[in-house]
């Protein structure tokens, strides 16, 4: 089971591209890994290095479609680097709801439910945006030792 924290963090500056799809684990992978290559041909392109892992962020929150911007962070003076179709944001400031998902990305859901469940315990209400920051490489890590760090912003 997770541990869940209260943290406070810094903003992360990084480049991205939005996308949506169903909730399908499988829709989610495919239209995730579009985006991250898109994010990451445009760093090649345009000399910027990245500054840590690969990241996807969460606005909004409906059951039938999942929608997000998938990409990777960068120092902060690049933002003249973005473009038209790989945008350039940070991810807020602030106190945030921390906890570290193990194992197959598809099961990420069942600690986003536990989270839930402490929030509730806690009286913690979710705000926005959501990350998630992907601590290894899938294409080198086995499903079960995958760990993803996760980041709720509260609301108000």
């Amino acid at each position: 089971m997770p541990e869940f924290k209260l943290i406070t963090v810094e903003e992360t500056p990084y480049f991205y591209v939005e996308r949506s799809c169903s909730m399908d684990p499988a829709d989610i992978s495919k239209a995730m890994g579009e985006a991250f290559q898109c994010v990451w041909s445009h760093l090649q392109a345009s000399g910027v290095q990245t500054t840590g892992k690969a990241l996807s962020v969460y606005y909004g929150y409906d059951p039938e479609t999942m929608t997000f911007r998938s990409g990777f962070s960068v120092d902060a003076s690049a933002a003249d680097k973005a473009s038209e179709s790989v945008k350039y944001d940070v991810t807020p400031a602030g106190e945030v709801l921390h906890f570290e998902h193990a194992g197959a990305y598809s099961k990420l859901r069942d600690s986003y439910d536990l989270m839930m469940q402490y929030m509730e315990k806690e009286g913690l209400k979710i705000g926005a945006p959501t990350w998630e920051v992907y601590l290894n490489d899938p294409s080198v890590t086995e499903e079960d030792d995958l760990r993803t760090a996760v980041f709720v912003s509260l609301a108000k």
